[in-house]
């Protein structure tokens, strides 16, 4: 089969989510749409195209078997406008299931930890909670799979205190600490999690350590979230969410949506978003009140810019302390975006 992945005309409310990463990397429900799609069709070829050139060649350094968008007709063609982030957050429990009916590993970790259960507690059916035997639960955690499957993934630990309640997929690795995590969510390897989540989708290598609410949100990949930095995900009027996105203004269509934040982006203790607002790539952020549309490579404060070599150093200073590093190739398409962000 040849499938193609379609970027090439964006949403804008896309655009601060997919300068880095395109939306087949995202990992959702602890794999991204190439890795579900190469299980689902072995052998299949994939083909993409982009929003413009150097992204292009951003992806194919990344992936080499996937090949410019040269054929005339396709099986399968996926578009990144079938990913927007207030829709896919009324999807968390068929990504979920969709996890579960690929990767038939997960059907080993149901009820196995039973034999070494250590005071944690379940609300509902048992058998809609998987636990990978490399987890570790601390006494007083309470799994809730009233509303759907919770999935815990190798190498996580929840402290005790913690409300986890489906549906709900934690990745590889993460740490929990004394969280409320509630109503669907997706959250992505080596993430750090407290406070209070509630249907939000957030990225890998993202943290959101301590308290605070983070609420029908979508979160990047190398975001942080500092203490008590809270979303607002509902109008005083109820009325239907907007974004603001440079010039465009995006109608989402429903009246629950939080905040979206682009990868690298960085906000302070105590900031405020209101309603609807959008962080693009690399902003770093610490005035305490924020709305609206908060251009790319912000630094402290709207019209303020982050110097283009003090945030590689970060970055790459922040990736080595995860094991990552930033590739001469992504490190020279940073340097392009620079350019055209802040022009």
């Amino acid at each position: 089969m040849n499938l193609l992945f379609d970027d090439s005309k964006r949403n804008p409310s896309l655009e601060p989510l997919s300068r880095f990463h395109s939306f087949f990397e995202w990992n959702l429900g602890g794999m991204n749409l190439l890795e579900k799609l190469d299980r689902k069709y072995p052998g299949s070829k994939f083909f993409y195209k982009g929003p413009n050139p150097d992204f292009e060649t951003l992806i194919f350094n990344r992936y080499p078997h996937v090949f410019p968008a040269t054929l005339e007709n396709y099986d399968s063609i996926y578009s990144s406008n079938s990913f927007l982030p207030w829709e896919l957050l009324g999807t968390v429990t068929s990504i979920i299931e969709d996890t579960l009916n690929i990767d038939k590993e997960w059907k080993r970790f149901r009820q196995k930890y039973k034999s070494k259960q250590s005071g944690f507690h379940i609300v509902g059916k048992d058998k809609h909670l998987y636990i990978h035997s490399g987890a570790t639960i601390y006494p007083g955690v309470v799994f809730d799979t009233t509303h759907g499957p919770i999935l815990i993934e190798d190498g996580v630990k929840i402290s005790s205190f913690s409300f986890l309640e489906g549906p709900l997929f934690i990745g590889k690795n993460c740490q929990i600490d004394n969280a409320r995590i509630t109503g669907g969510t997706l959250i992505g390897n080596q993430c750090r999690i407290g406070g209070e989540v509630e249907n939000s989708i957030i990225l890998d290598y993202t943290n959101k350590h301590h308290e605070g609410f983070l609420g029908h949100s979508f979160v990047s990949s190398w975001v942080n979230l500092g203490a008590l930095s809270t979303t607002s995900d509902l109008k005083n009027n109820y009325g239907i969410v907007k974004l603001k996105v440079g010039d465009a203004i995006v109608n989402t269509g429903t009246i629950k949506f939080g905040s979206i934040i682009g990868p690298f982006t960085k906000l302070a203790i105590g900031v405020m978003s209101n309603t609807g607002t959008v962080f693009d790539i690399a902003s770093n952020i610490v005035e305490s009140r924020i709305q609206g549309y908060v251009p790319a490579f912000t630094w402290i404060k709207p019209g303020e810019r982050y110097r283009l070599e003090e945030f590689l150093f970060d970055t790459k200073k922040i990736m080595a302390r995860r094991g990552m590093n930033l590739f001469e190739f992504e490190d020279l398409y940073l340097r392009k975006l620079y350019g055209k962000c802040t022009e």
